[in-house]
């Protein structure tokens, strides 16, 4: 369940509706705190080599709607950014939070002072990629 916050702690899962008036960003917003979506969500077309081919070779129909002519898809795109929740991860690793905020300050080489002298904040977003996911509907 997202609303547990030991069940997902590498993500927001709210992030996406972090801008949203009503949204979970709300309460920080109006503390003063500038709040960024974490998740990018929109509509996209792509094309994946696979999905031409079974085209080509007649095991998928093009409906015009998810799959369109010459293998397009029609997709909705998530573009998902890491937000670590560090007493969750420390609590997985059976760490003490401490410990791993000291290891991930050394290990990016002093780069987030903040993780030792902001225990007050639990998020940390880590300089390391996202990922994209695309979600096929009609």
């Amino acid at each position: 369940s997202w609303s547990d916050p030991d069940a997902i702690v590498a993500l927001d899962p709210w992030g996406h509706l972090s801008a949203a008036s009503s949204g979970p960003g709300q309460e920080a917003r109006r503390r003063g705190v500038h709040v960024q979506p974490s998740i990018a969500v929109s509509t996209a077309n792509i094309m994946l080599t696979e999905i031409v081919q079974a085209v080509k070779t007649g095991r998928l129909s093009v409906d015009g709607t998810v799959l369109k002519e010459g293998g397009l898809l029609s997709v909705v795109k998530c573009a998902i950014e890491p937000v670590w929740h560090l007493p969750g991860i420390a609590k997985r690793f059976k760490l003490e939070e401490s410990l791993l905020r000291r290891k991930l300050f050394e290990h990016t080489g002093g780069m987030f002072p903040e993780l030792i002298t902001r225990t007050d904040l639990s998020v940390f977003l880590p300089p390391i990629g996202g990922r994209t996911a695309p979600l096929f509907r009609d």
